[in-house]
């Protein structure tokens, strides 16, 4: 981690202006539970490319994690804006919209990316497990996982199983994503998702497996 930290920080200096380093270095530190430092480079990353869709889809899950709402409304409302035809994959506003408990409103946009793009999301499936509603959230889990091909990061079905309160399922699944090293794992510790999580010696070992600290990636995430 310490090597990554160094790399991310050489990255900014060669070119400050980098949409790219300083967006990941803002992942990269929000990841690790560095709340200050990742809110520096992405308001940068936001001031450097205010128009991009990237950015704004991007910005919208890390100031959601943050549990900083009224910043990730902005973000994702814009991001809707410039990607009406959802080419990056799901809206992350909808979960937005879940996390606030506007869940109609998540359907909504979920089932509208899913008219476009063809591809049902992993956040429809979390969004009906919220609402009770689990034989619909496994039917469209069953049906994203299919829908994915030959491989599906064991991280992205461990958020599902977590909403419907299979707790052994989604060890199982995060287990899986160490072992195939999961690009999107490294933010299993900040996400709400797996706040239930957050008391089973179990997920604590994957966490300090992938080299984080469970009280600071905790503390630096909005409340469970």
């Amino acid at each position: 981690m310490d090597g990554a930290a160094r790399e991310f920080g050489r990255a900014v200096e060669l070119d400050p202006k980098s949409t790219p380093s300083n967006y990941f270095s803002a992942a990269f530190w929000a990841a690790r539970g560095e709340r200050d430092e990742a809110l520096i480079y992405l308001e940068r990353t936001s001031t450097i490319d205010p128009a991009s869709l990237w950015v704004n889809n991007s910005a919208c899950e890390l100031y959601r994690y943050f549990g900083l709402y009224d910043e990730a409304m902005k973000a994702g409302e814009r991001a809707l804006q410039l990607d009406p035809a959802f080419v990056y994959g799901e809206p992350l506003l909808a979960a937005l919209y879940r996390e606030m408990g506007r869940f109609d409103e998540a359907i909504a946009l979920y089932q509208k990316a899913q008219s476009i793009s063809g591809r049902p999301a992993f956040g429809l499936a979390i969004t009906y497990a919220r609402m009770n509603r689990s034989d619909q959230a496994r039917e469209v889990l069953a049906r994203t996982i299919a829908s994915r091909g030959g491989y599906t990061p064991g991280d992205a079905v461990a958020h599902v199983n977590v909403a419907l309160g299979a707790r052994d399922d989604a060890i199982r699944e995060l287990e899986r994503a160490c072992d195939q090293r999961s690009s999107s794992l490294h933010f299993i510790g900040i996400a709400p998702e797996f706040a239930p999580l957050r008391s089973d010696k179990r997920f604590l070992s994957i966490l300090n497996k992938i080299g984080l600290e469970p009280a600071k990636v905790f503390a630096a995430g909005a409340a469970p």
